[in-house]
């Protein structure tokens, strides 16, 4: 059984290796994994979760970078949360403020112009775009999910456990393609994961699909992880005090804000558009979604016992993954780029 430790204490680890009586080795090829979601609140009809990942030393300049760019602008890192940002501006306050809970103080960006609001959100994500070796974000609807998934007969024909809350698929879905990734680049690093404060019912369905009770089947299935082994620990802290969960928080509310988007056209698109720019011109950051099509394709599949063999344990649902995934995010650049041009 795995001890979980602080990312302190993991930082210190990676760099002071001998340092500290009893403290145990951790190797320099060991991947941070930071986990947040998008989609908590009840009256949201998307549910969205990313996984960032990178070893320590890059998360280490990530923090650094973001740190100063907090102090030159004038704002902190512990206030800072995407659906706040993208919902407090001139003309409209946040929930927060309009209720008293933050004030001017806490969300100076209220105030700000867009041109300030733009030059801050695109040195984070070029921030967050050089630092991350590897980032996930993945989404679909909680009516979809409902129809398909957690109210379906087709999980009773499943030998692994499915996610029953609705981030905690999202964080499944994204388990999966980080599995495909490990094995499509032959990554064998150790591994701590970071999840964001969660319930303790998200605790437990995130055990159930990830961790404890997975590990009664074999680990390696077709050379992808079935479960994941956390040899550096798991934890959930707060993106208030661990600050490299805001690159998580920023990844999954830019796949969230998509997807709606796309399916309910009034949805705001300024800030993630600025954001959305930079990541999908990348090769390492992926932002895609289920939709009900492909849902309904794996129901269909699993209630008739076709689901294929092989695919990642963690996230087996996944009939046609790799193209629902290039198509979307093919179809996020084309609405994020509005019509301009890309290198390929």
């Amino acid at each position: 059984m795995v001890t979980p430790y602080s990312s302190f204490e993991h930082l210190v680890l990676s760099v002071c290796s001998n340092r500290g009586k009893g403290w145990r080795f951790v190797m320099a090829d060991s991947l941070t994994v930071y986990v947040d979601d998008s989609g908590t609140d009840g009256k949201s009809k998307i549910a969205a979760a990313a996984f960032c990942v990178s070893p320590v030393d890059r998360w280490l300049k990530f923090l650094d970078e973001w740190n100063r760019i907090a102090r030159y602008f004038g704002f902190e890192l512990r206030n800072f949360h995407m659906t706040e940002f993208a919902a407090c501006r001139r003309d409209h306050l946040c929930q927060q403020c309009l209720a008293g809970h933050t004030s001017l103080k806490e969300h100076p960006w209220q105030r700000w112009s867009d041109v300030k609001r733009k030059n801050v959100l695109t040195r984070m994500a070029k921030s967050l775009a050089a630092n991350v070796e590897w980032c996930v974000g993945q989404s679909y609807t909680k009516a979809d999910f409902d129809g398909h998934v957690r109210n379906s007969q087709a999980k009773k024909s499943l030998t692994e456990p499915v996610a029953e809350e609705y981030v905690t698929f999202a964080v499944q879905r994204c388990g999966g393609s980080f599995a495909q990734w490990r094995a499509d680049n032959s990554r064998y690093d150790r591994l701590k994961f970071v999840f964001d404060t969660s319930s303790t019912k998200e605790k437990r369905d995130i055990a159930k699909v990830f961790f404890a009770a997975a590990n009664d089947r074999p680990k390696i299935v077709n050379g992808v992880e079935q479960w994941f082994d956390p040899e550096e620990g798991v934890s959930y802290e707060s993106r208030k005090i661990t600050h490299q969960l805001l690159a998580a928080d920023m990844v999954a509310w830019a796949t969230a804000t998509i997807r709606a988007r796309h399916l309910f056209r009034h949805i705001r698109f300024v800030e993630v558009y600025w954001i959305a720019r930079i990541f999908v011109s990348t090769e390492h950051i992926g932002i895609g979604y289920l939709d009900k099509r492909t849902l309904a394709r794996w129901e269909r599949d699993a209630l008739n016992g076709e689901n294929r063999e092989g695919s990642s344990g963690i996230s087996k649902l996944r009939p046609d993954d790799a193209e629902a995934n290039q198509g979307s995010a093919q179809r996020d650049k084309g609405e994020v780029g509005c019509g301009e041009s890309r290198k390929k």
